[in-house]
């Protein structure tokens, strides 16, 4: 993970607003996947073919954005190098929670903790990417915002903020970043 730090105290407003964003994505995501649990539990098909739907599905939305199979590092890291533009972040946004919503909703197997991940780095790096194209001088690079935005997202999806701050520095090992993440 690439050293970040910040560049200047203007920068704490738009970090401030990445926690709101995020943990608006955090609610959303669970509120989408309980949705699709639901409705994966209401369907009356064979519960072998529930996961097939689902993995159908996921399928199909892969063929446009295969950047949703599995744990996406190769996404995270163009997120956290400042490689992805707004438009592509965000619609990974949307297409990694619902995603990752049809599998575990349809009965596949997996968890919550690395999509969050994917999910606040993608949502960081449009945060990020619009914030540094208006003031290039004195905002971060979207990767600062992409790493923050992870730990923001983990930290509302699964209600453990202390925990996704010890992970964030664990992962950058480097006490600058702490305070944007914090606020987030």
């Amino acid at each position: 993970v690439p050293k970040y730090t910040l560049i200047s105290i203007w920068e704490i407003g738009p970090y401030i607003l990445l926690g709101i964003i995020s943990g608006i994505v955090a609610i959303f995501f669970i509120e989408i996947l309980n949705f699709f649990e639901d409705k994966f539990d209401n369907l009356r098909l064979h519960p072998l073919i529930k996961p097939a739907l689902g993995g159908l599905l996921v399928g199909a939305l892969g063929l446009g954005l295969p950047q949703v199979f599995g744990v996406s590092y190769e996404t995270m890291d163009a997120g956290l190098s400042g490689q992805l533009g707004v438009l592509i972040a965000l619609a990974l946004v949307f297409a990694k929670i619902l995603s990752t919503s049809l599998t575990l909703g349809s009965g596949g197997s997996g968890g919550i903790f690395a999509p969050s991940l994917f999910l606040g780095a993608m949502t960081g790096n449009a945060v990020g990417s619009i914030f540094h194209s208006a003031f290039p001088n004195s905002i971060s690079s979207p990767g600062a915002f992409s790493l923050v935005g992870m730990g923001a997202v983990v930290a509302g999806a699964t209600h453990a903020p202390i925990t996704a701050i010890i992970i964030i520095f664990e992962l950058t090992n480097d006490y600058k970043i702490i305070l944007p993440l914090m606020l987030s």
